[in-house]
């Protein structure tokens, strides 16, 4: 299943793998039911939930119209009431703000600050087995330049945080010139955050939560490139799973609560983000591999004793095409086979060698073939086209069916450029039909010259795959 809840225009749309932004309830009544919390512009924090199997989604309802452009954090408590974290525009405060359920719905209450001192981004959020709140952030010393990862506990839910908005709390580490990133944790008894530090360290520090005091840092990874993409989860027999990105690839390590693991690959190439999570205690990885200028390919990891799977590609829909074909209706060999030249970004080598084009001439075309349907083409040119016009046509068992792309008609003179089919992939016709061309069958797109070229688009690299980036759970 894929399915488009929403387009938006904020600059993290998503959030940070540390964050957590769908959270689900567990039990009763409404058990499944799953509530998602994001920005829909630079401004404005919304909602949506939606019921199994989650294929009809609530209209959008506001929490706040203050947010920065910085992703926020939400936390689900046992009573599936929703606590969240943001940024404020302009002042850079941290706010709270609670989604309070009851007989199926949330309803949004007053925000109240956490801290209004210097800059303040990046929140995440727990409740510990006393009810208090905890939040770690991102502070910024503007007169220092220097990047602190700071926590501070509320006792009564929220109403206030410390000693007040202008209680700095407890600074976990000693600062940095680059910026940190933290994630909390609650497993009995300790609140545990973790944290990167100078882009050069994983760390974590814990708290007993009947003394107050936090331990001593632990480092789990030394190396580079240390930023944003880690995730903790959690699993039902309490163990604290941590997947996370270094230079040289994609890492795990896994907490007994006495005991950690040694260090797990999953992957040798570095992610573009990721995040993790249980089921039935079985820790899932999914993240996304840059294959090209804004196509970050989506791949999942389950692991299996003391190992992980061999990542498979998540959406069977959304990888390179199994066939790329040019068709020159004036050449002596029509067909010219680009399936490898379009998988990669080697610079303009995915043209057809008579017209030296993709396509150029009067009903020449560009077949795009896959065994699964998909709804997105991802376009990188050497050479955009210049007056040319094409149609875009599906195989609807018994003819070529025109169609306008859910975002707009292209022909190939821009670069680079996602053209979305439709609007997700539960939406592809439900009459497009596989077919032979050249004695190959496959779901078929089909871009036909109706104006002739006078320049021919020269491809660099064409495939199904989107940007795919800030996963987060």
């Amino acid at each position: 299943m894929q399915k488009l809840i929403d387009t938006v225009s904020a600059q993290f749309g998503s959030g940070l793998p540390t964050q957590r932004k769908i959270v689900q309830i567990s039990s009763g009544p409404y058990a499944g039911r799953v509530i998602l919390i994001y920005p829909q512009n630079a401004s404005t924090l919304v909602f949506r939930w939606a019921d199994f199997p989650y294929q009809s989604w609530s209209s959008a309802q506001t929490m706040v119209s203050n947010s920065a452009d910085y992703p926020g954090s939400a936390f689900m408590d046992e009573n599936f009431h929703v606590y969240i974290a943001y940024t404020v525009q302009t002042t850079f405060a941290l706010n709270f703000v609670k989604l309070t359920f009851a007989n199926g719905a949330w309803t949004v209450g007053t925000p109240s600050t956490i801290i209004n001192v210097e800059q303040n981004f990046y929140p995440s959020l727990l409740k510990d087995s006393t009810g208090r709140l905890w939040c770690s952030f991102t502070h910024y010393n503007t007169s220092e330049a220097r990047y602190y990862i700071r926590v501070k506990p509320s006792v009564n839910d929220g109403a206030t945080w410390g000693a007040g908005p202008a209680d700095l709390g407890t600074a976990l580490n000693s600062g940095a010139a680059s910026s940190a990133y933290s994630s909390l944790m609650f497993l009995p008894n300790y609140v545990y955050c973790f944290y990167t530090q100078a882009g050069t360290s994983l760390e974590y520090r814990r708290m007993d939560i009947s003394s107050a005091v936090w331990d001593s840092a632990v480092t789990l990874y030394s190396g580079s490139s240390l930023d944003y993409n880690f995730c903790p989860a959690l699993s039902t027999d309490k163990r604290i799973g941590l997947a996370f990105k270094a230079s040289d690839g994609l890492f795990y390590k896994e907490f007994d609560g006495s005991l950690w693991s040694g260090l797990l690959t999953v992957d040798n190439t570095a992610p573009t983000s990721l995040t993790l999570q249980f089921h039935k205690n079985v820790a899932y990885l999914f993240f996304s591999k840059s294959i090209g200028t804004s196509q970050n390919q989506l791949y999942y990891s389950q692991k299996s004793g003391s190992i992980f799977s061999t990542p498979a590609i998540l959406n069977s829909g959304s990888k390179t095409f199994d066939k790329v074909l040019c068709f020159d209706q004036s050449a002596t060999n029509q067909f010219s086979d680009k399936t490898i030249e379009a998988s990669d970004s080697t610079s303009g080598d995915v043209f057809h060698p008579t017209s030296s084009g993709l396509l150029k001439d009067l009903n020449d075309a560009l077949y795009l073939g896959m065994d699964s349907k998909f709804n997105l083409v991802s376009l990188v040119l050497s050479t955009a086209g210049i007056t040319g016009e094409v149609i875009w046509q599906y195989w609807n068992g018994s003819s070529w069916d025109s169609f306008t792309p859910y975002s707009g008609m292209f022909h190939l003179t821009t670069s680079p450029k996602t053209v979305v089919l439709w609007q997700d992939l539960d939406s592809v016709p439900s009459d497009w039909q596989q077919n032979s061309v050249n004695s190959i069958t496959e779901f078929w797109i089909r871009l036909l010259v109706t104006t002739a070229y006078t320049t021919a688009p020269v491809g660099t690299q064409i495939t199904a795959v989107a940007k795919n980036e800030y996963l987060s759970g």
